[in-house]
């Protein structure tokens, strides 16, 4: 099995099971035949932008309402700026998804971005890159 058709399980599996571990989803893999690490279930599950989800009193993961190739502007609550920084609140969850796409947009311009569950803290190397990062996100 290649790669490409290891990610497609893996997104079948999120949206069919409530898995809540990397190692629930290597048990998940092998109950299909798919022999996996728990390492490169890591790898994945971060570029499929497998998010964690709240349920109840804890977390599954999740397919980002987003996709992984699109952020939407609904993910991103609030934006607020300082100097050269630049603060987002998110839904809970989705900042792996909108992280990786503002590295993608920005990278060059960014000299540290700090995530945890529902916030994104940017800080840009030039305070004059600010304003087109804080206007493209809007816009998403």
């Amino acid at each position: 099995m290649n790669k490409k058709e290891r990610l497609n399980v893996i997104k079948d599996l999120v949206v069919r099971y409530p898995i809540d571990t990397q190692e629930e989803m290597v048990e998940r893999l092998k109950e299909v035949g798919i022999h996996a690490t728990q390492a490169t279930v890591s790898r994945d599950i971060k570029e499929l932008g497998i998010v964690k989800v709240p349920v109840g009193k804890g977390y599954i993961y999740g397919l980002p309402k987003t996709g992984s190739s699109k952020v939407q502007s609904k993910n991103v609550l609030s934006i607020d700026s300082m100097d050269k920084m630049l603060h987002l609140n998110l839904v809970p969850g989705s900042t792996a998804v909108v992280k990786r796409q503002i590295l993608e947009r920005f990278k060059e311009h960014i000299f540290s971005i700090i995530t945890d569950d529902d916030s994104i803290l940017i800080i840009v190397k030039e305070e004059m890159a600010l304003p087109q990062i804080e206007q493209t996100i809007r816009v998403w």
